[in-house]
């Protein structure tokens, strides 16, 4: 699939592959992002991953790699290995903005020619949240890459990153970096004309209750952490105790 063609696919999740349950692994009705953050570099990623690539391609369901910051040339081996799988794109984690994805736009065009890819097939979608640095850019993202689809919030990685709280209770209210970087993000995605997305918390459980907020404060959907929160979205109840 072309980036040109891609479309995420709605309800959407994001778990590691070894919290995969089985009928999501098998399941081309859900955006899958497979979060291997910490093990991306390494060689034994992709016998990891190959299993749930697999199944996936037999659903055509869309799946994505979570991955980080990359350096210059370990980053570019991994990037190689990962991109002869051929997933639909990745999810940059800890993002800092125009130039971080201008970089990894560049490392994906150099893997593409490699193992003789369609030039800008892998998508890209840029993650904002632990990297505050994306939050002070002026700089628009649109135009920045052809490759990018899209941004996804991740309020917690924001909150850790900023030492802040999501709720300040001395204050009794929400914390005031992330309404800002809430804002933050949804502007930028408008913008450059992508989508825009919440990552939901791990703990998370009202999802049902997180994307009607995050749907009215200008966000295309809510991603989820969980088979949990998954179901509960699509029984439009949320998750119980």
């Amino acid at each position: 699939m072309s980036v040109n063609g891609f479309e995420m696919t709605l309800p959407m999740l994001c778990t590691a592959q070894d919290a995969l349950p089985p009928q999501i692994e098998a399941s081309g009705a859900v955006t899958l992002i497979v979060d291997i953050r910490k093990d991306w570099v390494s060689e034994r990623a992709v016998p990891e991953i190959q299993p749930i690539l697999a199944h996936r391609r037999s659903t055509a369901g869309v799946t994505l790699f979570r991955v980080g910051e990359p350096d210059d040339e370990t980053g570019q081996s991994a990037i190689e290995r990962l991109v002869a799988l051929r997933p639909h794109g990745f999810v940059l984690s800890g993002c800092g903005g125009v130039a971080d994805i201008q970089k990894f736009d560049a490392m994906l065009r150099v893997a593409e020619a490699i193992h003789g890819i369609e030039a800008g097939s892998m998508a890209l979608v840029a993650e904002l949240g632990e990297n505050p640095t994306f939050l002070l850019s002026p700089v628009s993202l649109k135009g920045v890459s052809r490759r990018l689809k899209a941004i996804i919030f991740d309020s917690e990685g924001l909150t850790q990153a900023t030492a802040s709280q999501a709720f300040n209770t001395a204050a009794s209210r929400i914390g005031a970096p992330l309404v800002l970087a809430r804002g933050i993000a949804v502007i930028k995605a408008r913008q450059a004309g992508i989508a825009c997305y919440e990552l939901l918390k791990e703990t998370e459980k009202y999802p049902g209750t997180i994307r009607e907020i995050a749907l009215a404060d200008g966000f295309s959907g809510v991603v989820t952490r969980n088979a949990a929160q998954l179901e509960a979205l699509a029984a439009g109840q949320d998750v119980r105790p």
